[in-house]
Parts: structure tokens; C-alpha cells; sequence
């Protein structure tokens, strides 16, 4: 038995050649998955004070790409894409939604904590841009307006990921990965020339957590 438990730890925490990250290695990586808004849109259109949601649900999908400047540390850049429907989910006649489209171009780092372990823990962080594209349609109490705007500002991400590796000297490896993204968007934008009730909130911050299936291939 003793040498059964050795074996496994031997293998899982051993360190082979083909399976650990070293300085001067290329990580190019792609993702899929879900991502949600964590506030809304900043646009009022009752006296209540209803705002409008951005981002309910969206589906994100992006491209990575690290240099290893140490075994540790991986720098490059990211670029994603979003489409994100916010709004009411249950209404007839009436109906308020805004769909976003988002585009980030960052750039990046990666920080793994166990860079010759087959099975990795990671951080990636980025700044950069995004394009927001928001189109926006408000049919409610009296009220029926829409409008599309587009604005481009900062914005930074910081996340946290696993992974581990496919093969013995494959160089791929797949895992998942989570991510706080945040942006700022005009809201002046969307309610310029709107009806009496429908109102801003200026430069608003707006954020969302994401969460992906990453694949990686390391060459």
C-alpha cells in the first residue's frame, strides 16, 4: 500500500520535463463560456427609478497569448468578444431590453503558482480597452424609445484559473478559468434626446463575472 501512495505522488507531483512551464516558452490559449452582469445600466425610465440591465446573460469567447519571461510569470496580451442580453424576462406588450456588445483588447499577465506541476494554478490580470455597443429599447408605461450608442473607455480584468495537462509531451492543456471585468460606459449617450422619464447616469462603471473553459497549447 505504501508503495501504491508513493507511485501516485510520485506522478502527480513529480517534475518530468515535458509536463512543467519554463522561461522562454510561448502559451497560446482560447476560451468559451458564460459571463454576468453584476450592476445595471444606469438608465432610469420610471418614476420608481426601474433601470435598465445590460448584461443578464451573455456568451464570451477570447484569445491569449503569454511569453514565459520567467517560469513563473507569462506577459502578452488578451482579446475577447461579448454579445449580452439585459432586460425583462417576463412581459407582454411592454418590453425593455438593452443588447451589449463587447470588445476588449488587453494587455496582459499571467502568474502561475506551480509552473512544473501538471496540475496549475494561475492568475491572469490585464488592462487595456473596451467597445461597448448597446441598443437599447424602452416600450413601458408610456413610454417607447430606443436608441444605439457605442463608447470606448478603460478597462482592466482579474481572475483566477486551473488547468491541467492532456498527454505527456503534447504541450496542450485545458482547465477553467473565472474573471471579474469591468469597464465604464456614457450613459448620456443612450438617453440623449430621450422622453421626459428616461434619464442617465453619466460616466457609469459598469461589471461583470465571467466564467470559461480555457484550452492552452504551450510550445
Amino acid at each position: 500500500m505504501k508503495k501504491i501512495i508513493f507511485l501516485f505522488v510520485a506522478l502527480f507531483c513529480g517534475v518530468p520535463a515535458f509536463c512543467q512551464m519554463e522561461r522562454g516558452q510561448h502559451l497560446l490559449g482560447g476560451r468559451l463560456g458564460l459571463g454576468f452582469q453584476l450592476e445595471n445600466s444606469g438608465v432610469s425610465y420610471s418614476s420608481a427609478n426601474n433601470r435598465v440591465d445590460w448584461g443578464s446573460l451573455g456568451a464570451e469567447g477570447g484569445l491569449s497569448y503569454y511569453y514565459l519571461v520567467t517560469d513563473n510569470i507569462g506577459l502578452g496580451a488578451d482579446v475577447s468578444y461579448g454579445d449580452f442580453e439585459g432586460g425583462d424576462l417576463f412581459v407582454s406588450s411592454d418590453k425593455v431590453d438593452d443588447k451589449t456588445k463587447l470588445f476588449n483588447a488587453m494587455l496582459s499577465a499571467r502568474f502561475t503558482a506551480n509552473p512544473t506541476n501538471p496540475f496549475r494554478l494561475y492568475m491572469p490580470v490585464g488592462i487595456g480597452l473596451t467597445v461597448a455597443r448597446q441598443d437599447m429599447r424602452i416600450k413601458k408605461g408610456g413610454i417607447d424609445f430606443a436608441k444605439k450608442a457605442t463608447d470606448t473607455s478603460f478597462a482592466w480584468f482579474i481572475g483566477a484559473g486551473f488547468e491541467f495537462d492532456l498527454g505527456r509531451e503534447s504541450g496542450w492543456s485545458m482547465g477553467f478559468e473565472t474573471r471579474y471585468n469591468t469597464f465604464r460606459y456614457d450613459t448620456e449617450k443612450l438617453t440623449r434626446n430621450a422622453p421626459s422619464g428616461v434619464e442617465g447616469d453619466g460616466n457609469r462603471r459598469l461589471s461583470y463575472m465571467s466564467f470559461h473553459m480555457q484550452v492552452n497549447k504551450r510550445f
